[in-house]
């Protein structure tokens, strides 16, 4: 071989091995990349799971603040069923100031549950917001009722002393049907044509307004009969509440818990 075929030669080996050189640096380098990746990927799932675990923390958090904001509505309204059943009407009357108030803490808590989700623990948060409005608006229509019941057992009072026969009292009929009205089954289907009837019957007598009339039927067709409460025991005239704050508990925990 001559020198010159020598130099080419060298000049090949030379070349090729660059080649292989940038090649082998080429094939290290991706590989380190891929590491890197692999790396920042493992740091993005970590912070992806250390971030979920927060917003569970959080969100569980929440879930505990309007919990206790429920309850202490319930107790509350409670003391006011409780004043409502011994006819202790000012104190009744008082207690429900509370409830009104019980419930717009529970609505601020409501608030933050609306902002930290997940959808389906705020729609059962809704269900609850809406059990709590029921029971404000069922513990005024029994006050409004108590009160009218007043009105009308003291105008019966007087109608018995001065009217000497049952077939002219029309007060002693009304109150009558009140009671019978309060015996009947709450999904009686012929309780709330009753009802209107004996509403009727009430607003002819002139002494309550149309709005206390309302108040005092609505509340005797909606006490439970002793064999509804025989059925809804222990929670009685509470079922449906404890039925929705119950739903909302349990969805809580299995979110919790991973399973939604």
């Amino acid at each position: 071989m001559n020198e010159g075929a020598a130099a080419v030669l060298a000049a090949l080996i030379a070349v090729a091995g660059v080649a292989l050189g940038l090649f082998g640096a080429r094939w290290q380098a991706r590989g380190m990349q891929e590491q890197a990746n692999a790396a920042i990927e493992a740091v993005k799932a970590q912070g992806r799971d250390q971030n979920a675990q927060w917003r569970r923390t959080v969100r569980r958090d929440v879930w505990v603040e309007y919990l206790g904001a429920v309850d202490e509505f319930r107790l509350a309204a409670g003391e006011v069923a409780g004043h409502l059943a011994d006819e202790d009407l000012p104190e009744a009357e008082l207690r429900l100031e509370a409830a009104h108030s019980r419930s717009v803490g529970a609505t601020d808590a409501y608030r933050k549950i609306e902002l930290e989700g997940p959808e389906q623990i705020v729609s059962k948060g809704y269900a609850l917001q809406g059990a709590m409005v029921q029971t404000i608006f069922e513990l005024e229509q029994a006050l409004t009722a108590a009160r009218a019941m007043g009105v009308l057992e003291e105008a019966g009072q007087r109608e018995q002393r001065e009217v000497s026969s049952d077939q002219h009292r029309p007060i002693a009929a009304v109150l009558s049907s009140l009671r019978k009205l309060r015996g009947m089954e709450s999904d009686d289907p012929g309780s709330t044509e009753y009802g209107q009837r004996l509403g009727l019957q009430i607003l002819a007598l002139d002494l309550l307004s149309a709005s206390d009339t309302t108040a005092l039927v609505f509340t005797y067709a909606h006490q439970l009969s002793l064999s509804e409460a025989g059925e809804r025991y222990p929670h009685g005239r509470w079922q449906r509440f404890h039925e929705v704050r119950t739903d909302f508990v349990e969805a809580a925990r299995s979110h919790l818990d991973g399973s939604t």
